[in-house]
């Protein structure tokens, strides 16, 4: 089994990290989106779901009523920013989606319409850690962290490729404000 660390996030300075698990779990990686979005039109291609966070992992998700929190982003959309929020009943509205026109060939052609669907484990018990010193890992961070704060590196080791031959220095970004249940998604290069 692959020790790829997949999700770094990060709370009330607490860093979470977790890696693909053996059995079915709470969080996971990739999978359907949620039964019902609503808000902002987009597309015609779909938005995928990165992964889904449980407070059975992340204690401040349950505080809420953010349980599950879906981190989703726009795939085919190329140089997507979006911003949604959390409803209960598994519902997500699209607040804002730039661009909001799918591309038939991004991030390259043939891309599939979900992500693998990957059980989540936490790697050890959370750990105490500054702002800084996580946001050092993935370059170009906001200097001022929204309440929570999860990175998605280009995965290796899930069978499929995130951005073809520009895999390396890519990373998704997911800003939770937890109390207004928002949440703003956007990838990062180094």
């Amino acid at each position: 089994m692959s020790r790829e660390r997949l999700i770094y996030a990060f709370h009330d300075k607490r860093l979470y990290l977790f890696e693909r698990a053996a059995r079915s779990s709470h969080s996971h990686f990739g999978g359907p989106l949620p039964s019902k979005i609503i808000g902002q039109t987009f597309g015609p291609k779909p938005l995928h779901q990165v992964a889904r966070l449980s407070a059975w992992h992340i204690p401040a998700l349950g505080q809420n009523y953010t349980n599950p929190l879906p981190l989703i982003f726009g795939m085919h959309f190329d140089g997507c920013h979006l911003s949604y929020r959390v409803h209960s009943g598994h519902r997500v509205e699209i607040l804002k989606i730039k661009p909001d026109r799918s591309l038939d060939d991004w991030p390259y052609p043939n891309f599939p319409p979900l992500l693998p669907y990957v059980p989540l484990r936490l790697e050890d018990t959370p750990r105490s850690e500054s702002y800084d010193h996580f946001a050092r890992r993935f370059p170009n961070m906001p200097s001022e962290p929204e309440e929570l704060m999860v990175c998605v590196p280009a995965p290796a080791t899930i069978g499929l490729s995130f951005w073809g031959d520009g895999d390396g220095g890519v990373t998704i970004v997911f800003e939770c404000n937890l109390q207004s249940k928002m949440v703003t998604s956007y990838a990062m290069t180094d």
